[in-house]
């Protein structure tokens, strides 16, 4: 048994899983401060080496066991935890702790080995997550804007900085901060660490304080800084604020190992894990325990690689860094787009809570007004970026926002992987896309689509964008995923299976004739009828199967095929089960502009498209009536799966109310998990029923 004192602990979510290792060794968690069953007590789990762990210190000492000592990990979260912010890593370390640098820590035991387990893959992978780290402006806590060129000036305007002088950053810390007290930084070092940084020749030095002194919330560590020295308080991402400094003076701060990461002189006036090897220039006592001279690689993989664990909040699973980095990367992106005030516009009381979710973030704000007119104007009054459901964006509203100098139009619409179940049974959707440009289905105007697509072979993570890919195509391929993710039909598999073995199976999904995507890009074929009739005039000896949309089958919708036309251009018409039932048994898919085209393109069959639709253009598919505009660019499958399903669209968990990858809402749907709705959506969704059941009648 494990014995846990601290409540803070029991808050964690997905504890078992951060310490699947120690429950191996020792037992299940006891959450208790009694003393009770002691003796089956078998290790004891603290926080750190903090006061605040001093009861579960004592525990073990009397009691001769195990102390694992767990803190927060170096990449944490986006908002802060006293905001209730769950972590995504946690350091776990059963020898000491690594900013206590008065006894061994399990980070120092393996540094001073590190030939023995460094190997070049590690060393490449480390690289690597030090690359994205920076490419995606990374750190702890993620809820700070991105220093920009615009900041840097605004900042030597500031100081008063000429072209050639030296930036110098001063890093201040917290009052009593464990790690100056266990660092051994006293006051005295932290004095002498801002008079020798003012001795720096042709510099400017700059202090920075700590979030939570800016805040109030706390007291700085430094007790005086002299007048004239400039002090920051404003927050920003440290990696890009890091760039622009010529060195870094610190105690103990991650700001200096976040210094190294761009390869930057960081001198140190307490013993951080950091110091000590090598790295750093060291005013302080560093501890002789640290004798070797680890590569910088070393370091960062014994902190963040393997002192450090990852668990995915929605799988509820271990993950490697690399993991980690693309869903706090995607947090972060989500977080960054939010930062501003939206007035949400035209959007039914059932679709608020998904407009709340995907336009959240730690300094977002959104207003809902239900008129056009009435929120184009309070945007434009307010600087506010205004949201629309892509139908309701239509060219008078364009040009309507233009005449009021509207800021930013935000066209919202269903993802590509949405939900477990259709919308209009008022589903939560996992995805929905927001689209600055255009949308994704109306080729006369340009798409953030488009744009991403043709830079996706010049992604500065492009590696790591087709590894995730092909994961995500292997999803789902395996579990037969689509937007809806509708049930099977057996009867039409079965159905499928009799088709003839000696002739080219061609699948004509139909779609609705008045839908926003045909009008817009169907160009000159505006019908089933008329999509029919082409496909059936190139493929005379085709076996042609076509697939009405459920809509038009119901009669809720226009599109129907007469009946001389599905008996002169269609063998078989399915009006049951859906595309995934059909696909695994045709050869092609013959579309205008549908989704089924893009699933099929995934599935590995030839599309032919007669309209334009977001992939054809790419060079994966044979489009009869091409694109208006050359797109320059030849896509592999992997890049166009890269940029339609992992960098256009924004995925929700409802379950954690957290941003996440593709790759997690796939698990959800493929245990079937669809989130939960109120009372409201209930009642929609009975009255809904009754509608149906009399129109039925």
């Amino acid at each position: 048994m494990i014995r846990i004192f601290s409540n803070g602990i029991r808050k964690i979510d997905n504890l078992t899983a951060f310490l699947s290792e120690e429950i191996d060794a020792y037992g299940s968690f006891a959450f208790s401060s009694g003393s009770s069953d002691s003796d089956s007590v078998r290790a004891v789990l603290g926080w750190g080496h903090k006061a605040t762990a001093e009861k579960a210190r004592r525990f073990a000492a009397e009691k001769g066991l195990p102390y694992v000592a767990v803190e927060d990990g170096f990449l944490r979260s986006v908002a802060l935890g006293v905001e209730g912010a769950q972590p995504l890593s946690l350091s776990v370390d059963p020898v000491g702790v690594y900013y206590d640098a008065t006894q061994p820590s399990q980070l120092e035991e393996w540094l001073n080995d590190w030939e023995s387990w460094m190997t070049p893959e590690l060393e490449h992978r480390a690289r690597e997550a030090v690359r994205r780290l920076r490419l995606y402006d990374l750190s702890k806590y993620n809820n700070a804007p991105s220093f920009t060129t615009d900041d840097e000036v605004r900042l030597r305007n500031a100081v008063g900085a000429r072209p050639e002088s030296r930036l110098i950053l001063v890093v201040d810390q917290t009052a009593g901060d464990a790690s100056l007290t266990l660092g051994g930084a006293d006051d005295e070092a932290l004095s002498r660490m801002l008079a020798d940084a003012l001795k720096e020749p042709n510099a400017v030095v700059i202090v920075k304080t700590h979030p939570d002194v800016a805040a109030g919330k706390k007291k700085g560590a430094l007790k005086h800084v002299p007048e004239g020295v400039h002090v920051l308080t404003e927050s920003f991402a440290p990696l890009s604020f890091l760039k622009i400094f010529d060195a870094v003076y610190t105690a103990t701060s991650q700001l200096g190992f976040e210094a190294l990461m761009l390869g930057k002189t960081v001198h140190t006036y307490g013993a951080p894990f950091y110091a000590g090897w090598g790295l750093t220039v060291d005013h302080g006592t560093v501890p002789e325990r640290r004798r070797a001279r680890p590569s910088f690689e070393a370091v960062f993989a014994a902190a963040y690689m393997r002192l450090c664990r990852y668990v995915n909040p929605v799988t509820q699973t271990r993950m490697e860094i690399e993991e980690a980095i693309d869903l706090l990367a995607e947090q972060r992106r989500q977080n960054e787009r939010n930062r501003k005030h939206y007035v949400a516009i035209g959007f039914r009381y059932w679709k608020k809570p998904h407009v709340r979710a995907f336009l959240s973030g730690t300094a977002s704000r959104i207003d809902f007004v239900w008129g056009v007119e009435e929120g184009l104007q309070k945007a434009a009054a307010s600087g506010a970026d205004a949201v629309l459901w892509s139908s309701k964006c239509t060219d008078e509203v364009l040009e309507r926002a233009r005449a009021l100098n509207v800021v930013r139009l935000w066209r919202m619409e269903d993802g590509f992987i949405r939900s477990v179940g259709l919308g209009s049974d008022f589903n939560h959707p996992y995805s929905l896309v927001l689209d600055e440009s255009g949308i994704y289905y109306d080729p006369k105007r340009e798409s953030d689509l488009t744009k991403i697509l043709r830079s996706v072979p010049m992604h500065p993570d492009r590696e790591r964008l087709i590894e995730r890919s092909r994961v995500l195509i292997e999803l789902i391929r395996k579990h037969n995923l689509t937007k809806y993710n509708m049930p099977s039909d057996p009867a039409t598999a079965a159905l499928c299976r009799t088709f003839p073995k000696d002739k080219r199976i061609i699948l004509v999904p139909g779609q609705v004739d008045d839908d926003a995507s045909v009008k817009r890009g169907g160009g000159r074929i505006q019908s089933n009828r008329e999509l029919l009739e082409a496909v059936r005039t190139r493929n005379p000896e085709g076996f042609i199967v076509f697939k009405p949309h459920p809509d038009v089958t119901s009669g809720n919708r226009i599109g129907r095929v007469p009946e001389d036309v599905l008996a002169r251009c269609a063998d078989r018409v399915l009006e049951e089960g859906s595309i995934i039932d059909i696909l695994p048994h045709v050869d092609e898919v013959h579309t205008l502009t549908s989704l089924s085209g893009f699933e099929a393109l995934i599935r590995g069959k030839r599309v032919v498209t007669y309209g334009k639709p977001f992939y054809a253009g790419w060079g994966l598919s044979v489009d009869e009536a091409g694109p208006d505009v050359p797109k320059g660019v030849t896509l592999s499958k992997e890049e166009l799966v890269g940029g339609t399903l992992i960098l256009y669209p924004s995925y929700w968990d409802w379950k954690t109310g957290i941003f996440c990858r593709p790759e997690d809402v796939c698990a959800r749907i493929v245990k079937g998990e669809q989130p939960e709705v109120g009372p409201w959506i209930r009642f929609c969704r009975v009255i809904l029923w009754i509608y149906r059941k009399l129109l039925a009648n």
